[in-house]
């Protein structure tokens, strides 16, 4: 009975058939090429983003620090204390028109990279983009706006559970049991929203209409994996920090970009995997908008691959 849940959750196949056919696919799409482009892209939206969130939060004190650390719990050391020193030095050094009147130059900055997600989610799961520039740019806006809200939000979550914890902390005079479980707690949060925006990439990004779903086979891959990836990357740049050497002050910025490339290869990936299980299930998905009907979708029936 598990296995034929697991099989229908996966769109009849077993976990060995989406393997082969989601890397055939990956293959044949060239992901791990397009993941470059998308790092390019990561790195340009990486600050604007920071600065719009830093923005939003800017009447929170502590807020900023917040947001780094949980940023700090998938990404290198090495990346975040580039991103950590970059960031303070913008937000030092700039005038509060950056911050406020800025703000709609820094989002519109930050969709880029939304909009080279959606682009490569379309090749991902076998669609044609044929929604107008403006339509894409405003959809990129608006999940950007989701994404930020969904960080600012669990920003608040654990900012007002620390002051939590360390109330029942001194009520109780548990002190180190209330920290250790409020650090898991801190953990599942962080995970829960990682997981949230990723489902949201997938149901928001590709020109497809989608039911929504909390739980799909690729985010749960682009999650895990992408732990994963930035645990052994960090422990593979403290068993083997011969990249200084190659690279001198440059070294975090490569890292930086190795771990956006990482990134951007596991959001693929899962999408692959999310399209491959579509096409198995035969599941009817028609796209937002089509070149014959604009503004209107016309259905398109995933057919299976031969």
């Amino acid at each position: 009975m598990e296995v034929s849940k697991l099989q229908s959750f996966l769109g009849g196949l077993s976990l060995r058939e989406l393997a082969v056919r989601s890397w055939r696919e990956t293959t044949e799409d060239d992901v791990l090429s397009r993941s470059a482009e998308l790092a390019y892209y990561f790195l340009l939206a990486l600050f604007p983003m920071l600065i719009f969130l830093s923005s939003l939060v800017g009447f929170m004190p502590g807020a900023q620090e917040a947001i780094l650390n949980a940023l700090s719990r998938v990404a290198p050391g090495e990346a975040m204390a580039l991103v950590s020193r970059t960031l303070h030095d913008v937000v030092k050094n700039s005038s509060g028109g950056l911050l406020s009147f800025g703000v709609l130059g820094t989002l519109w900055a930050a969709s880029g990279g939304v909009v080279a997600v959606m682009g490569t989610l379309n090749v991902a799961y076998d669609v044609k983009e044929e929604r107008p520039f403006w339509k894409i740019r405003l959809y990129a806006i608006g999940l950007t706006i989701m994404l930020a809200l969904l960080v600012v939000g669990g920003t608040i979550l654990i900012m007002f559970g620390d002051q939590l914890s360390e109330w029942l902390a001194a009520q109780f005079g548990s002190g180190p049991a209330v920290a250790v479980a409020w650090s898991i707690v801190n953990y599942l949060i962080a995970l829960a929203l990682l997981f949230i925006g990723i489902e949201m990439i997938y149901y928001f990004g590709p020109n497809l209409r989608q039911q929504w779903e909390w739980i799909t086979p690729g985010a749960i891959f682009a999650v895990t994996a992408m732990i994963i990836a930035s645990l052994l990357l960090s422990l593979y740049l403290r068993v083997a920090p011969g990249y200084s050497a190659t690279y001198g002050s440059l070294g975090a910025v490569i890292v930086l970009m190795l771990w956006l490339y990482l990134l951007g290869a596991v959001i693929l990936i899962g999408g692959e995997i999310n399209s491959e299980i579509a096409h198995a299930a035969d599941k009817p998905m028609p796209q937002k908008e089509s070149a014959g009907h604009p503004g209107a979708a016309q259905g398109v029936l995933l057919q299976g691959r031969q």
